[in-house]
């Protein structure tokens, strides 16, 4: 008789790996919901990642001051709710923004690159669930002090 494998006791539970960061950042939470129509549902799946976010924050010394819920608003309300975060971090509240994955925060692949460059382009980073911190290759010209 072989003895029954128990799946759950298979998983590396507990493993530790490095933080992204290693000094504690202050950052600002997005909450984006595909749901439209049906905001206690929508309210549910914001829950869900809350939670994800915050155990992500917890194993890479983000510290959450705030956070922002896009609730069922269309596409354009959702922009407005990006840009409020934005004006947040460059009113010096926080460092960095932090999603679920960029599908959250935008239509596609050219809005995606529209606002990882905003935030970039303010001086402050994006932090993904999913993609951790993504490189989108872009080109960051020099300032206009650095040019000789």
């Amino acid at each position: 008789m072989k003895p029954e494998r128990k799946w759950f006791r298979m998983r590396r539970a507990g493993r530790k790996k490095k933080p992204l960061v290693v000094q504690p950042i202050k950052c600002v939470v997005m909450l984006s919901s595909d749901e439209e129509h049906d905001c206690i549902v929508a309210e549910k799946k914001e829950n869900k990642q809350l939670n994800r976010i915050m155990e992500f924050a917890d194993n890479n010394n983000l510290i959450p001051m705030k956070i922002f819920r896009r609730g069922i608003f269309g596409r354009r309300l959702s922009d407005e709710v990006f840009y409020k975060a934005v004006r947040y971090m460059r009113a010096g509240k926080a460092d960095a923004l932090v999603v679920t994955n960029l599908d959250a925060i935008s239509d596609g692949v050219a809005d995606s690159y529209l606002k990882v460059g905003i935030v970039r382009e303010a001086g402050f980073r994006l932090f993904s669930v999913d993609e951790k911190e993504p490189k989108l290759y872009l080109y960051e010209p020099p300032k206009r002090g650095d040019i000789q």
